[in-house]
């Protein structure tokens, strides 16, 4: 029996492949990787814009960040509501300038589809959002809105078998549960709501690089925009930047196409919220406010507000200082015979503007906003918003005035 088995011919060995074959497979392996010159590559498709800026391309990942308790889910509501009200006229009113690029909804052939993820709110909170959403986008708020499904993933738990050892951890179910939400519902954006209860050690370097990644993979072979909110860190006394918690946080920061931040203000019993943009691969956004108002009762809506640019507000100073002018002006007693420098400067004197700096700075606006004119040696009341009489060659801003004038 020994002698048959030992005459048993033995199996051929496998050929190995040669050089030419292994470089080829090589090749192969690149070819989906490398960027062809020849082929024309497209514009990405924004999901939403500013003011006519594009941010939060298609098959990226993006982010929402800021310090605890400074706004950041009003503005998740904004943007869930600039996304799916798109025919909305109270998105329009309360979100102007927010909207859906008409290329993208062209694009998507659909009105878009949105899903959020919340881990972190109680129940009650997590269904006052859902209604704020609605109530911008003029649905029912307590009926279903087919474009927008809302997880609420704060209650999940670790699974454990009979004997009670943890066969899954809450946060890797609770990504689980979002990765097969997406598959199901295909939603054109994801909000997850936040990001921090959906890996174990936001400080393991490794954890939070394959969390980022993979979610980068996602975004990028369906299509789609995933948006994560993130906590910042503390801010360091007088230091106006801080940076995202963790590890998780700095791997977040390179990879993401757009980084929103909500800052909270408060003075004079006034509290507003300020959007900035922190990371953009595109054009830079402008900065937008928003307060809370009270048009929807209790619920709380957030209202845009423009932030004016630094012209704007050196235009809004000059017109101040120009109607603070006018109004000493008018209670001048003119008369056709005109008035002196020292008649008007005593005029100002009488009205409590004690420094000579500050009379002198209105009378320069008055008169360079031909409030009051020049003519003769004489001054005269033009008023504001009117145009100067023909004679413009002495109705310029004065010269100090001549000794014949101050008698």
């Amino acid at each position: 029996m020994q002698e048959e088995n030992q005459n048993i011919p033995l199996a051929p060995l496998p050929e190995l492949p040669s050089e030419e074959d292994a470089r080829l497979q090589q090749m192969e392996e690149l070819k989906p990787y490398l960027l062809d010159a020849t082929r024309n590559y497209p514009e990405p498709y924004y999901m939403l814009e500013y003011k006519g800026v594009p941010m939060s391309p298609l098959g990226g990942i993006q982010a929402v960040s800021g310090q605890k308790k400074n706004g950041k889910t009003f503005l998740v509501v904004q943007l869930m509501a600039a996304i799916l009200g798109v025919n909305s006229e109270r998105v329009k009113r309360y979100l102007p300038g927010l909207r859906v690029p008409q290329r993208t909804l062209d694009h998507l052939g659909h009105l878009p589809k949105v899903l959020w993820v919340d881990t972190e709110m109680e129940e009650l909170n997590s269904a006052k959002v859902l209604r704020r959403v609605h109530w911008l986008c003029e649905v029912q708020m307590d009926k279903p809105f087919e474009r927008f499904n809302v997880l609420w993933l704060r209650s999940v738990a670790d699974t454990k078998d009979a004997a009670g050892g943890v066969t899954e951890r809450a946060y890797a179910k609770r990504y689980r549960i979002i990765k097969n939400a997406i598959d199901i519902l295909e939603p054109d954006v994801v909000f997850i709501d936040g990001i921090r209860d959906i890996i174990g050690d936001f400080n393991d370097n490794e954890a939070s690089s394959s969390l980022v990644l993979d979610l980068m993979s996602i975004a990028q072979e369906k299509g789609i925009c995933i948006w994560n909110t993130l906590h910042m860190n503390p801010r360091p006394r007088n230091d106006d930047e801080s940076k995202m918690r963790g590890h998780l946080g700095t791997e977040l920061g390179n990879k993401i196409t757009d980084t929103l931040v909500s800052i909270k203000h408060k003075q004079d019993g006034q509290v507003w919220f300020c959007v900035k943009q922190d990371d953009a691969r595109d054009k830079d956004l402008e900065d937008w406010e928003f307060i809370v108002n009270d048009a929807a009762g209790s619920l709380g809506i957030p209202q845009m507000r423009s932030v004016p640019t630094e012209s704007e507000k050196e235009e809004a100073k000059l017109q101040a200082e120009r109607i603070e002018a006018d109004d000493y002006f008018k209670l001048f007693h003119w008369t056709s015979a005109g008035a002196t420098y020292t008649d008007i400067d005593r005029h100002l004197k009488q009205k409590g503007v004690t420094s000579n700096r500050k009379r002198v700075a209105i009378i320069d606006t008055a008169m360079e906003a031909g409030i009051i004119y020049k003519s003769s040696k004489k001054y005269y009341y033009n008023g504001l918003n009117k145009e100067l009489p023909n004679d413009e060659s002495e109705a310029l801003p004065f010269d100090p005035p001549s000794d014949d004038e101050d008698d």
